[in-house]
Parts: C-alpha cells; structure tokens; sequence
C-alpha cells in the first residue's frame, strides 16, 4: 500500500491522476470510487449526484457530481464502459467518500468497453507511491492540502 502522512492508496487498485478516482476490477466488471488524498483536500463531502445506471460513458466524460464545502466537481470516468450500477447509499450519506472511500464509498459500477486499452493509463503498482509523494508535495505547494 502506498502511504504518505497518513493517506492511504491500497496497490490493488489503478488511480487516474487528474481526478484522483480509482478503478477495482472484479472480473469483467470495474467499480470506481474517489481515493482517499482528494476526499481528504477537499474535506466533508456534503452532497453527491450520479448519473442513472445503464448509459455509456467515454473515458473522460462527467458521470455525476460531489459538492464539499464551496467545491462543486465532476466526476469523469476513468475507463469507459457501461454504468452498470451506482451505489444509491453514497447519495443519500456522502460523507461514505470522506468515511470509507474504499470500500462503502464506491460512487459507480461500470462494465468496461476496453479495460485492456484504458488501464494503461491509470497509475498502478510501484508507481503509485512516487505519483502519491509528488502530488502530496505538489498540492502543498499550492495550498491545496492543509495540515
């Protein structure tokens, strides 16, 4: 797992990292979620809107909203496919992305178009660590993440 201050980015998983949304496969089928360093930046999350299950989504492309504090942002899907599923609990209790962003607090279900093709894309394995170092530096720099 890789691990700076405190935030966690399990090795299992495949991270986009513009959006900072992660990708489980389970077979032919991959839920997304957000990882635990943009839920801790951008703080409680107090509202969460998700597209309706059974539309096809490019990689990319907006699949719903979450809103925390004065934020308001897209979710933009890391691999395209068909949303096959949307998790109705982290609408009605948002703050599931602050509390178990891996587990509880997955936002979609998606059967991919071309795993094989998107997954390359995405930040997996060793790299992780290095890509989470950088970023955690990076956004202190800025003042994007406090403490």
């Amino acid at each position: 797992m890789a691990q700076v201050e405190g935030i966690n980015l399990p090795d299992e998983l495949y991270y986009q990292p513009d959006d900072h949304l992660w990708v489980r496969m389970d077979g032919t089928r991959a839920s997304v979620g957000l990882d635990d360093l943009a839920q801790r930046s951008a703080g409680t999350v107090n509202a969460v809107r998700l597209k309706p299950p059974g539309r096809s989504i490019a990689k990319g492309k907006t699949f719903g909203t979450m809103e925390a504090g004065k934020y308001v942002g897209p979710f933009r899907a890391p691999i395209a496919g068909q949303v096959i599923e949307i998790n109705a609990e982290v609408m009605s209790q948002p703050g599931l992305l602050n509390s178990d962003p891996y587990g509880k607090g997955w936002l979609i279900l998606i059967e991919p178009e071309n795993a094989a093709r998107d997954l390359p894309d995405l930040v997996h394995g060793n790299a992780t660590q290095t890509w989470l170092e950088k970023t955690i530096a990076d956004w202190r720099k800025r003042g994007l993440l406090k403490g």
